[in-house]
């Protein structure tokens, strides 16, 4: 991966950009990314017991600082982040969801990344796999009403229903930036086809200020987008060929 400058347009205050990753690469796109990492980064990666582990986490960082370069026209390795005290991160030297800000979530060979301006923005990935103690994670994480729209279902559906719940809830408590703590069951999902919230803690404003969108990624992954704007506009765009 080079660090040539085609920049990209930062987004619009009520646009998003999406970003899709394969992180299924060559070792040597993997040795390029390794390459923009900081040391920090670097200590973690050591950190992953696993080649696979490592892998992923190398192509995931070093892709999102290729990404956020073109935003900003600068090379990679040059870019720092912080994070707040939940672990949401951030570009150092800004205020907490200000200027261009951006999430991302990885789940096994996938990466999703979203770039925004000005705005509280989250995003999960999950691809669905079985789990032997769904039930149990349903009366944990899900509100009662959350709870009967599941148990409704017929058992066929019920895996790829968790996820998409799932997704969504982590989405909006990653864009708040609070952590688990904030509460999952907390954040209660209306009823309906379109994604929308019924309640949410009361520090984190109105529910009608908040969207959600359901991104579709494919055959069983379940992926969200959640930001504080009542009206967003979002592209999903395939980082793998933007990145070449």
């Amino acid at each position: 991966m080079n660090s040539r400058s085609d920049t990209v347009a930062h987004p619009t205050s009520t646009e998003i950009h999406v970003w899709h990753l394969n992180l299924a690469v060559t070792p040597r796109d993997c040795d390029a990314f390794w390459r923009v990492l900081n040391p920090t980064e670097r200590d973690r990666c050591s950190q992953f017991r696993s080649d696979i582990h490592q892998r992923r986490f190398i192509v995931t960082q070093g892709a999102l600082r290729c990404l956020l370069a073109r935003y900003l026209d600068i090379a990679p390795y040059a870019i720092q982040f912080e994070r707040n005290e939940h672990g949401k991160p951030r570009l150092a030297g800004t205020e907490p969801d200000k200027g261009l800000v951006f999430n991302v979530s990885h789940s096994g060979d996938r990466a999703l990344f979203a770039v925004g301006l000005d705005l509280a923005l989250g995003v999960d990935l999950e691809i669905r796999r079985p789990l032997t103690r769904v039930e149990g994670l349903v009366e944990r994480c899900f509100a009662p009403s959350e709870r009967d729209y599941w148990h409704s279902l017929p058992a066929s559906r019920r895996l790829a229903a968790f996820f998409d719940v799932w997704t969504r809830k982590e989405a909006f408590i990653k864009a708040v930036g609070r952590g688990l703590g904030l509460g999952l069951t907390r954040c209660v999902l209306a009823s309906g086809e379109i994604p929308r919230w019924k309640a949410i803690p009361g520090s984190c404003g109105d529910p009608d200020e908040w969207s959600l969108r359901n991104l579709d990624l494919g055959e069983n992954i379940s992926a969200a987008l959640c930001a504080r704007s009542s009206d967003i506009h979002w592209q999903l765009s395939d980082l793998n060929n933007f990145l070449q």
